[in-house]
């Protein structure tokens, strides 16, 4: 692969994920799932998130694969988008960019290189809604660490603003559930644990 394939692929790695977190930075979401919406393999997707890390335009949050964007990482994608004909420190002038035989590509080349995006399917938003209510009615029951507790409520306020959303994204939903469920899974005790996990599960699946 040429280098200039490569940079076009850096590219489309941060330009989803800022269009995924709205240019967020608090965000974080599954860099699996960026890779595969992408059609990229897991190889390929460990190599992209490594190298935007080490440029510092993205940032790892977990260990299982949940990354966000930088400052750095925004001003650098906002700055191709504006300047469509100039490239930056890092990619190519987005009006060079020619994306072939990639399956779900992130660019649409047009208007404003807007980006293809899996919204959270409305239809679940109801079922999303008992979901938070129910940890909202536990959450002061769980026996859980300070900073256990601070990151539930953190997710429960991000599954909050999503369902607020007019266009939620599937992958910062997906993520905060997870999020969620793996803190629950440590905690024993409370009768309405399991139910929430199964009503997570079904969501998530």
């Amino acid at each position: 692969m040429s280098i200039d394939d490569k940079k076009k692929e850096r590219f489309l790695f941060l330009q989803k994920m800022y269009d995924t977190t709205d240019g967020n930075s608090g965000y974080t979401v599954d860099m699996w799932e960026v890779g595969t919406e992408l059609g990229f393999d897991r190889d390929k997707t460990r190599n992209l998130v490594g190298y935007l890390r080490d440029e510092g335009l993205l940032e790892s949050k977990t260990l299982r694969g949940g990354i966000s964007i930088t400052h750095a990482g925004i001003i650098e994608i906002e700055y191709s988008l504006t300047n469509p004909d100039s490239p930056t420190d890092h990619f190519l002038p987005i009006n060079v960019i020619h994306i072939e035989n990639m399956n779900n590509s992130a660019i649409q080349q047009g208007s404003n290189y807007s980006t293809q995006n899996v919204n959270f399917n409305i239809d679940k938003s109801e079922d999303l809604k008992k979901i938070i209510n129910e940890i909202e009615s536990v959450k002061e029951q769980l026996t859980l660490d300070r900073l256990v507790f601070e990151e539930l409520v953190s997710e429960i306020e991000t599954l909050k603003s999503q369902v607020k959303s007019p266009k939620p994204k599937n992958i910062i939903v997906t993520e905060s559930l997870k999020t969620i469920r793996g803190i629950l899974e440590g905690v024993a005790g409370n009768a309405a644990t399991p139910m929430i996990l199964t009503m997570i599960d079904s969501m998530i699946k």
